[in-house]
């Protein structure tokens, strides 16, 4: 199994997940460009060209943020990373990861750290971004986590949260989400994953 990825990107999840799991996989770096050291390009794989994608030996392709999150989930050891299927908890987590994806990456960060976002689009950004933030402080008062235990939500979550610094988001403004950031960041599977991509993210 590969995880394409580009460092500290969303796909920063992915390898969390992986981490977390103690699944095997190659790790394999997107270019600017998009060509791969394979010859091929990038958007044969994910033609948005967005990270992660994964793909298995026998050529499945899965490209989404919160796809390739619950296939991950979904191959770790039951239990470690999600909940049972059919559970009030696991669609808890479903939304979760949409919740992330809409509310939070494509509304807000996407727009912020993109290079085409005039200043109305960022302004407007910004501003969006205070009611999922709400939403999410309220919610994690007094929590470790999302739900119950650490999920795949987490990993996303964190992923995203680690861009408020880069993107003029006050994250200090909602100390319950600082400190919950700052916690999962401590956690061993984050470690190991952010110590593998911040290099990278230098040298890119």
């Amino acid at each position: 199994m590969k995880l394409y990825f580009r460092p500290f990107a969303c796909s920063l999840a992915a390898r969390i997940a992986l981490e977390e799991a103690e699944l095997d996989a190659e790790f394999v770096q997107v270019p600017g460009d998009g060509r791969l050291s394979d010859g091929r390009h990038f958007s044969q794989l994910s033609p948005m060209g967005y990270v992660p994608a994964i793909e298995t030996r026998g050529g499945f392709v899965l490209t989404e943020g919160p796809a390739v999150l619950t296939y991950i989930a979904e191959l770790a050891p039951e239990g470690s990373l999600s909940f049972t299927g059919f559970s009030d908890a696991h669609y808890r987590m479903l939304g979760w990861l949409n919740f992330v994806s809409t509310e939070l990456h494509k509304a807000v960060f996407t727009p912020l750290l993109g290079k085409t976002a005039g200043p109305e689009e960022r302004a407007a950004a910004l501003a969006r971004v205070t009611k999922p933030f709400g939403v999410l402080a309220a919610h994690l008062a007094g929590k470790d986590f999302l739900e119950d235990k650490f999920t795949v939500a987490d990993a996303y979550l964190l992923a995203v949260l680690n861009w408020c610094e880069a993107s003029g988001v006050a994250i200090a403004d909602w100390p319950v989400l600082l400190d919950y950031r700052t916690r999962l960041r401590a956690r061993p599977s984050v470690v190991r994953a952010m110590n593998e991509e911040w290099p990278l993210l230098k040298a890119a």
